[in-house]
């Protein structure tokens, strides 16, 4: 069954935009402590950069 979709909190977008901003790439432990501080699971934070990505590269 599909995923619930996740509306972030304008404070978890602050963060993730900021962490975008130094770097579109995020794996591994960066992944698993940006979750953990934000609440999230990792699988949200992964397809948030993935989606932000897509829009970034979209908006060139």
């Amino acid at each position: 069954r599909k995923r619930a979709r996740t509306a972030f909190s304008a404070e978890q977008l602050k963060k993730l935009e900021k962490r975008f901003q130094a770097n579109h790439y995020i794996v591994g432990e960066e992944r698993q402590k940006i979750a953990k501080d934000l609440d999230l699971s990792e699988a949200q934070v992964k397809v948030w950069f993935q989606n932000r990505r897509t829009k970034f590269k979209r908006d060139q």
